[in-house]
């Protein structure tokens, strides 16, 4: 059951046509990063890596050594948003592990082997600094399928954490049409952005959609996914495969959220992110 300030949100997400927000982006080219906001920037280091910036939060206190690199969502149009640095913000101090959010670069200035190769240089750096014992990666949405493409050339020490992964870019089984309950995706403006994003790769191609990958060949995973995300079907197709090939460590699914629902600032995501942090600091 959502709480009413769930539904609340989600009603505004409506009105103000949240769910707009990639085929616009589309149409500019791209919506680039945001710093993080006033109420927790003095907590985010900016360093740099390629010309992109780096955003770094350590854990106010009681720092375990651990570090989490979260490749973010936006469908490969948006960048880092406030929701992020929030949300990182308090999941770094719950878990007392530092956290890294890159800003990689977006289409149309680069596609997916230089997004990809930026991505896995800058991970190949932090754990040439901290060691691969001690750092995880994961994603939400788009940097889910992001961290996803990583491991098709690097094997990641830890399981990797995967938040309402995109994992199939042309939407093959979700018509423009479909009936659904989300207020942040839109099939036709996500599958636009999937092709800018491919450039001249096949959308199914297993590096741009890792629903097409051999899970043999990927790590194991932890999946967190609302049921009533539109990429729900293709979360659980996936989630089926990496289990069978005993690939999949960890499925958690709830029955009355969408995308994105655990950067909501609502109390319905407190239980997850308690399990988030427990699996940081592990």
């Amino acid at each position: 059951m959502t709480t009413l300030r769930y539904k609340m949100l989600e009603t505004v997400l409506r009105f103000t046509g949240a769910r707009n927000s990639i085929a616009k982006a589309v149409a500019k080219g791209n919506v680039p990063s945001v710093a993080p906001p006033m109420s927790v920037r003095k907590r985010w280091k900016k360093s740099e890596f390629q010309g992109r910036d780096i955003w770094t939060c350590e854990p106010k206190t009681g720092g375990n050594g651990r570090v989490y690199v979260h490749q973010h969502g936006g469908a490969y149009v948006i960048g880092l948003i406030g929701l992020h640095y929030a949300m990182f913000t308090k999941l770094a101090d719950m878990s007392g592990t530092t956290v890294i959010l890159p800003d990689y670069p977006l289409p149309p200035e680069a596609i997916a082997d230089e997004v990809i190769d930026f991505a896995n240089a800058h991970f190949d750096t932090v754990v040439a600094q901290y060691g691969a014992e001690n750092v995880k990666l994961g994603g939400d949405s788009a940097g889910g399928n992001l961290a996803l493409a990583m491991c098709q050339t690097l094997t990641p020490a830890h399981p990797i954490i995967l938040l309402s992964p995109w994992l199939d870019l042309d939407m093959s089984t979700v018509p423009d049409d479909i009936p659904n309950e989300e207020v942040l995706l839109e099939p036709d403006g996500a599958r636009k952005a999937a092709h800018q994003y491919a450039g001249p790769r096949d959308p199914k191609d297993p590096l741009i959609s890792p629903l097409f990958a051999d899970p043999e060949t990927l790590p194991q995973m932890m999946i967190f996914t609302g049921e009533k995300d539109l990429l729900y079907a293709d979360i659980v197709t996936f989630s089926e495969k990496a289990k069978a090939a005993g690939k999949l460590k960890k499925l958690a699914t709830y029955g009355e959220f969408g995308h994105y629902w655990m950067f909501y600032p609502t109390p319905d995501r407190e239980s997850t992110l308690v399990e988030l942090a427990s699996i940081l600091r592990s």
